[in-house]
């Protein structure tokens, strides 16, 4: 299986100049517009920074969900 990656790609014709683009391979999973290449950046972070976060709270919600389980089984 291919890397994903993110970039920051100056584009002409656009509303903005860049675009942010996730491929994996030669497959785009995502793009989208932004106004600047430090912009772009930024948003790579947050988006992998949010990506790290949901599975954080999958993880504890799993773990919530257990709990739950073993008490309704106690009763």
């Amino acid at each position: 299986m291919a890397f994903v990656t993110g970039d920051v790609v100056p584009v002409s014709g656009e509303e903005l100049p860049f675009k942010v683009v996730f491929k994996q391979g030669e497959t785009v999973l995502a793009e989208w517009l932004v106004e600047s290449e430090e912009d772009g950046q930024l948003q790579i972070v947050e988006t992998l920074k949010g990506l790290v976060d949901d599975e954080e709270l999958d993880d504890e919600e799993g773990d919530e969900d257990e709990e739950e389980e073993e008490e309704a089984d106690e009763d």
